[in-house]
């Protein structure tokens, strides 16, 4: 018996070695190009079935059913275990619905057809004209562990975060934990054939080495859709082109309620929803506004501690902890030791080591006091996050149905993704996805003073207070005067200071607000890494503002 265990365990041996030994040739970067564009395009219908409703996905090579039960009196749902779920609101006549994929819910548009059920289309990919080169990092750490990391040309078409590496002989596993897309891979010489799948649906794309300083991210084939009503911006439109300004995606203008400039670049279109990183933190600070006028919240002077000592009875509410505010969370002076960048010291709480954690929520609450709340304010994305519990904790439905009714419907904002949380909850400290077009409309409600249609969607004195210079953000490179969740900034052009309220999102990506013109600017962009993501700055100054500004 002991020769037989012996013979087991030198077998698996010899055969985990063979394992590390293939990977460890395919170390590196590898490249390729899929000949699929849309491999995980659904048509998705709501049916009965035997008096129970059933959401139908259909791709291009399977049919995927899945049988909704009631979630309580409001909420259908079901789900794919580890692949997606969908949760629908049939309160109203037309029924809102959700998909949430790996970090992400997609809001689902619906049209009820002549058979009376309720169709629609869903792309898991973000990109709809264009599925780009894709390219995989293979790794290993100092500890021998492995691991294995996917990225589009253009990872704001789709960011993916590889998890669970498995290699089993030539082959190796592994899921992007945003999308719940399963990839396994067959090991050869200088060839990895890489397949994608998801539901029923799969992709195949093979892939060659390519050492990580050839990569070319950010760089895909021009495929554009443009509105051009006025030639005042011919400079910025070939400086895009020729790459003067580098990695611009689009540059939306309008003036007076009017668009005049809506161009695209890189592949990008009018439907391509955008990764707007932090800059939808602004929409953060409308949905709080929201929920003071529906009388959810009280105010914004409320002490965070009533939303949280119930369900964080370990957090010890001392050195001033218990005096935060809303108020100090939306000007980023909480105190709190979850400060992002700025400092020679990794904070406690900085997005990248809470977002590491199981439960956000606690790990930022559980931050030590640097500053007495008020003090001092210094960005960082943890004090936006607490505010989304907040408002869940208000309202007596999901937060992603009240975000869309309350805020996007009225907009007629219908294509658009939201991050979440480990728990599938709104992320409100960013990576939003939505299109150039619909972030001009976010832009023009607050120059409307909240007015969209003759209907107030926000409320008047709450765009006021927003864009009011309510505090200096100490850790930004140019000491940004700060709003509730807006930055300031005074441009100088033709011997003139210009006044902009702006959402911002590393990487360039910028909604500007300029009451005194009537000017609406988006500007989206992939400059994560190249220290150009204060890049729509230069533009704004340089190439717009010369041109509206007589």
């Amino acid at each position: 018996m002991q020769i037989k265990t012996i013979l087991i365990i030198c077998l698996l041996s010899i055969y985990s070695c063979n394992a590390q030994t293939v990977v460890d040739d395919c170390l590196g970067g590898w490249s390729g190009i899929f000949e699929d564009k849309t491999p995980f395009l659904f048509d998705i219908k709501l049916t009965t079935k035997d008096k129970k409703t059933v959401a139908i996905f259909k791709g291009r090579k399977s049919t995927t059913e899945i049988h909704l039960e009631a979630e309580n009196d409001r909420y259908l749902f079901g789900e794919v275990v580890s692949q997606l779920s969908i949760r629908i609101d049939t309160t109203y006549t037309e029924p809102i619905a959700f998909i949430k994929t790996g970090h992400h819910l997609s809001n689902l548009e619906l049209k009820r057809n002549p058979q009376g059920d309720w169709v629609g289309k869903w792309n898991l990919f973000i990109g709809e004209s264009i599925l780009p080169s894709l390219y995989l990092a293979i790794d290993k750490s100092d500890e021998g562990v492995y691991s294995a990391t996917p990225f589009f040309k253009e990872p704001t078409l789709h960011y993916m975060l590889g998890q669970g590496l498995k290699t089993q002989r030539n082959e190796i596993h592994f899921t992007d934990i945003r999308s719940n897309i399963n990839f396994s891979g067959l090991l050869q010489k200088k060839l990895i054939k890489l397949k994608l799948q998801f539901l029923n649906e799969y992709t195949t794309i093979q892939l060659s080495p390519l050492p990580y300083d050839r990569w070319e991210i950010g760089q895909v084939e021009a495929q554009k859709k443009t509105i051009t009503k006025d030639t005042r911006f011919s400079k910025l439109i070939a400086d895009v082109k020729n790459d003067t300004l580098e990695r611009t995606h689009s540059v939306v203008i309008s003036q007076f309620g009017e668009i005049i400039l809506e161009e695209y670049f890189d592949g990008f279109t009018s439907t391509t929803p955008h990764d707007t990183r932090s800059l939808s933190k602004s929409i953060a600070s409308a949905m709080i506004g929201i929920a003071i006028t529906d009388q959810k919240i009280d105010n914004e002077h409320l002490p965070i501690k009533n939303f949280y000592e119930n369900d964080y009875p370990e957090i010890t509410w001392e050195d001033g902890k218990k005096d935060i505010t809303i108020h100090h969370l939306m000007t980023m002076s909480s105190g709190l030791d979850a400060i992002d960048f700025g400092l020679n010291r990794n904070s406690f709480a900085n997005e990248y080591t809470y977002q590491s954690q199981e439960d956000w929520t606690a790990y930022i609450l559980k931050a030590p006091m640097v500053f007495k709340s008020g003090e001092k304010a210094n960005y960082g994305s943890g004090s936006t996050h607490l505010l989304a519990p907040i408002v869940s904790k208000s309202i007596s439905e999901r937060l992603e149905f009240y975000i869309h009714r309350k805020l996007f419907k009225p907009l007629s904002i219908e294509n658009y993704r939201i991050q979440t949380d480990h728990s599938g909850n709104p992320y409100f400290g960013g990576g939003w996805y939505l299109t150039p077009l619909d972030l001009q409309k976010f832009g023009q409600l607050y120059l409307n003073k909240g007015m969209w249609n003759g209907k107030e969607i926000i409320a008047r004195q709450w765009v006021k207070k927003s864009m009011k210079k309510l505090d200096v953000l100490e850790n930004t490179r140019d000491k940004n005067e700060y709003g509730y969740l807006f930055w300031h900034k005074t441009y100088e052009v033709k011997g003139k200071k210009i006044a902009s309220v702006e959402a911002r999102g590393t990487g360039g990506q910028y909604l500007f607000i300029i009451p005194e013109h009537e000017l609406i600017v988006v500007i989206t962009s992939g400059n994560y890494s190249n220290n150009k993501g204060f890049q729509p700055e230069k533009i704004m100054e340089e190439y717009i503002l010369t041109e509206i500004i007589d």
